[in-house]
């Protein structure tokens, strides 16, 4: 069989299987599996369960009882490997009660498929699954070998999934394909050759309790941590140096942004300066036990991004001045996570590949994005060494909402391309 007749029939095959595509899709949406704490046994052995159905070889891993790793490996006669990765696990729904269609029921509704972790990252798990059937009915002197990774805790940090297996040594190939992605069209594609690294930071405040009645007496904690993150925030205004050869991505990043949403000038304003400076979000504040009390205690938890290839740690000694700069007694800085972010070569020949298969598939070459988010690519790249490709059938801004949701035709676009990158892939 030619290059050219094994790409005809693998994408043949995908469209074929589009019904159940979707139906694979519900089912897995119709399984909990919700970090914390990360619980997925019974979806791992749902997907062994598939591949063993098919005569694929899958194995589960467990750091810990329960939280389950599903492996299936597609063995090719050609040179190289590809590693896909997607996880299994997801936000919690919230109120269910303010979802118009159920969280866990799959449903199937004008083309699009509803529920927790259809845009992230279950339809992207169920397109690879679709991809993994079509690709074992072509002869393995057709495609490279193929290892297909379904990970749990993704939402809380790896320490079971994808990082425990980076530490592991678990993963070994040329480069790997990170199903967790947003902002997939057909029509105007897009793949991430990386992602933000992340820095968090809690100010903690000390202060003197004292009754409500009586402020003067004592040192509110609350109004402490308030006066040193005005102090802190000005890290949105340290200029990254960020590596010249990302700039051009750097801009099309913007542009996409720019083409998807409506945006404000304000808004607009600040996606200018969305990877030349760093982005910080207070997202937590503790403090004070009743109304009539001068809190004595007050916590604040920041959320700050990196483009990658700056220098983060420039970054978090600059923050740790900011503190300082604000003269307020009584309140630490404690950095309590910090991850560089990853980025691959626009030039990759890796990029250039996968950038191909979209266009045979959709007839349009991707825009190349850093995305602001991070993703278990990071453990990828970071512990065992292999470069990270992001490509997903996520739909922009769906991801950890209500009436979270993915499109049909993305996920048999993305199928598409996930099945047709192990026949043109050259390591």
């Amino acid at each position: 069989m030619s290059g050219g007749e094994a790409l005809e029939k693998v994408i043949d095959e995908v469209e074929s299987l589009e019904h159940e595509l979707i139906d694979l899709c519900s089912r897995l949406i119709q399984i909990p599996t919700v970090s914390p704490p990360g619980e997925s046994k019974e979806i791992a052995k749902f997907i062994q369960s598939y591949f063993s159905s098919l005569g694929i070889a899958a194995q589960i891993y467990e750091k810990v009882e329960g939280k389950s790793n599903v492996c299936a490996e597609l063995p090719g006669k050609r040179k190289g490997k590809i590693i896909w990765l997607g996880h299994v696990d997801t936000v919690p729904p919230g109120d269910p009660s303010s979802w118009r269609h159920d969280p866990y029921g799959g449903e199937v509704v004008n083309g699009r498929i509803y529920g927790r972790g259809a845009s992230d990252t279950k339809g992207a798990v169920a397109a690879a699954m679709i991809a993994a059937k079509a690709l074992s009915k072509l002869p393995r002197d057709s495609r490279c070998s193929v290892e297909f990774w379904f990970t749990t805790c993704e939402e809380i940090g790896a320490r079971e999934g994808a990082r425990w297996l980076a530490e592991e040594g678990k993963f070994r190939g040329n480069v790997c394909v990170i199903g967790d992605s947003e902002g997939f069209l057909p029509e105007d594609p897009v793949i991430d050759i990386g992602c933000k690294g992340i820095i968090r930071v809690k100010l903690k405040a000390r202060g003197l309790a004292a009754h409500g009645s009586v402020p003067f007496l004592g040192e509110n904690a609350v109004e402490k941590v308030m006066e040193v993150w005005r102090q802190v925030r000005k890290i949105s205004d340290f200029r990254l140096n960020v590596p010249e050869i990302l700039e051009p991505i750097l801009e099309s990043s913007i542009n996409l942004f720019e083409r998807r949403m409506k945006l404000n000038e304000s808004q607009k304003l600040n996606l200018r300066r969305l990877y030349h400076f760093p982005t910080v979000s207070l997202n937590i504040i503790r403090g004070g036990i009743k109304a009539n009390i001068v809190p004595d205690y007050a916590e604040a938890h920041l959320d700050i991004r990196v483009t990658p290839g700056a220098d983060i740690n420039s970054v978090r000694d600059h923050i740790i001045n900011l503190v300082k700069q604000s003269r307020v007694d009584g309140v630490e800085a404690e950095v309590y996570s910090l991850r560089e972010g990853i980025y691959e070569s626009p030039n990759s020949p890796y990029v250039k590949i996968l950038s191909e298969a979209v266009r045979r598939v959709t007839g349009s070459l991707p825009t190349l994005r850093i995305l602001t988010g991070g993703t278990d690519g990071i453990h990828v790249k970071q512990v065992s060494g292999i470069p990270c490709i992001g490509l997903s059938p996520g739909v922009q801004g769906t991801a950890h909402t209500v009436d979270e949701y993915v499109t049909i035709e993305n996920l048999t676009a993305v199928a598409k391309i996930y099945a047709v990158y192990p026949l043109m892939f050259k390591p």
